[in-house]
């Protein structure tokens, strides 16, 4: 057998790439969108993969990792003190067969794969930055633990650690946490960089080890650090990395990718109202529609006072909020949008749609679904949302959506057929009556009973009077 033989036969060394997740709004959609990079650009396979969590998984991150069937393990956290110090908590997993693991902070996305076949030193990543913390204030530290300071360059960024798997388990672990306990019982020592102490500590570890550390070639333009600035699509903010370029450009485009294929209302709106709850959920929930909206609603419920209102994906509640009525439930996906919008209505109830089916479930004289439908990505979801809300409605369902393919494309919208179609082929639908048109969506008055279509009727003569 030959050199070129003998080298198509060689066992392939597995590599664990690993994260740790913390119970954060930010950190969720991080690891969302870090997963899209790293199954794409960063060519990782899914069986490689696996996500630590101090917190239960969030439904949404539960199905993600489910459905690209993820490793998960729950643990412990570290120290109340320290959340960065939770990630040392992933040395005591049992990664079996694997020679190498690779921690990765998930506020980072790949344009590319890691340079990682020629390695050979137990220990390797990039240089820290050396004024966070400065050299000075690292000399007192290693002073204080009594141990010699090593070359600069091995002290390195808590972003990516590439360790050997059994030096991980049996010496790195046990040293880090170690000098991590010693640095918080001491974390003056690090004077305004204590956020640092697990970085910090793993040097010290490695120092105390007389670990080799290898330094990686430069990957500013393989592994994008955005530190969670990440726009309202989940995209990452272009302002967040300087002189990024078509790294951040590859990066990006493998995020619409995984969204649009495999999109999450839920994942999507949670990031969307906890970073950025100016927008709402989007143009037609502010300005002119906004206020075109709740004109209508005001009419609807001027000529029926009193009415009980189903607000379905209710958002952060901005068109229904000033409702006169006191039986008022709202229902969404997000539980960020809930917090938003209960903040504006104590008054009323909200609910998820699992906790409006187990504790609720009765009809109400009114329902909305406003620009719910066209965020449904299969036509399954999109049908069975209208048919499970039409026996809801006493009265009727005031819903929008497209009426025909939209003219601005977006990777969070879907267009499956005109909403009169799907309106006219419900059974509990005596009469959809079109209210307006705004932008590519029509809002409609689906009446499911006589006394429904009388009021829509009557507040159309109205306005036309």
């Amino acid at each position: 057998m030959g050199v070129g033989d003998a080298a198509l036969h060689r066992p392939i060394e597995r590599t664990v790439y690993t994260c740790a997740l913390d119970d954060t709004p930010a950190h969720w959609a991080s690891f969302a969108v870090w997963l899209a990079t790293a199954l794409g650009p960063g060519g990782i396979d899914a069986r490689d993969i696996v996500a630590h969590h101090v917190a239960p998984l969030p439904p949404d991150i539960q199905a993600l990792c489910e459905t690209h069937r993820l490793r998960t393990v729950a643990i412990a956290p570290f120290d109340s003190r320290s959340a960065q110090c939770n990630k040392i908590r992933q040395c005591e997993t049992d990664f079996g067969d694997a020679r190498r693991v690779v921690m990765i902070d998930v506020a980072t996305v790949f344009s590319g794969r890691l340079p990682l076949h020629a390695l050979d030193a137990p220990v390797a990543g990039t240089s820290a930055d050396p004024a966070n913390p400065p050299l000075s204030i690292l000399r007192g530290v290693f002073g204080a633990a009594g141990l010699r300071i090593p070359d600069a360059r091995t002290h390195l960024d808590s972003g990516l650690y590439v360790f050997d798997a059994r030096a991980c388990r049996d010496t790195i672990g046990p040293r880090w946490s170690h000098w991590a306990r010693w640095l918080l019982e001491r974390a003056g020592l690090l004077e305004r960089w204590r956020a640092q102490v697990d970085q910090v500590a793993l040097w010290l570890a490695l120092a105390e080890c007389g670990m080799q550390v290898q330094a990686l070639p430069d990957l500013e333009r393989i592994l994008l650090r955005h530190h969670g600035k990440l726009d309202a699509h989940m995209c990452v903010d272009a302002n967040a990395i300087e002189h990024a370029g078509e790294a951040l450009v590859i990066a990006n485009a493998a995020i619409e990718r995984f969204q649009h294929e495999r999109f999450d209302n839920r994942t999507y709106w949670n990031h969307r109202y906890a970073a950025h709850p100016e927008l709402g959920s989007g143009p037609a929930s502010r300005g002119e529609a906004l206020a075109d909206k709740r004109a209508w609603l005001s009419a609807l419920t001027s000529h029926a006072p009193g009415m009980s209102v189903l607000d379905w994906g209710c958002g952060d509640l901005e068109v229904a909020r000033t409702l006169p009525c006191g039986d008022g439930t709202g229902v969404d996906v997000s539980v960020e949008a809930l917090r938003l919008a209960r903040s504006k209505r104590p008054d009323w109830r909200f609910l998820t749609p699992v906790q409006f089916d187990a504790l609720d479930g009765r009809p109400r004289d009114l329902v909305l679904c406003l620009d719910v439908l066209i965020h449904q990505r299969r036509y399954d979801e999109y049908a069975l949302m209208l048919h499970r809300l039409g026996p809801l409605a006493r009265l009727g369902l005031l819903v929008a959506g497209y009426d025909a393919a939209p003219r601005s494309r977006s990777h969070v919208t879907w267009f499956h057929e005109p909403l009169r179609t799907t309106l006219a082929a419900m059974p509990h639908v005596v009469e959809a009556i079109p209210l307006m048109e705004r932008g590519d969506t029509t809002l409609y008055f689906a009446a499911t009973s006589e006394a429904g279509r009388a009021l829509a009727h009557r507040v159309m003569d109205a306005r036309v009077a």
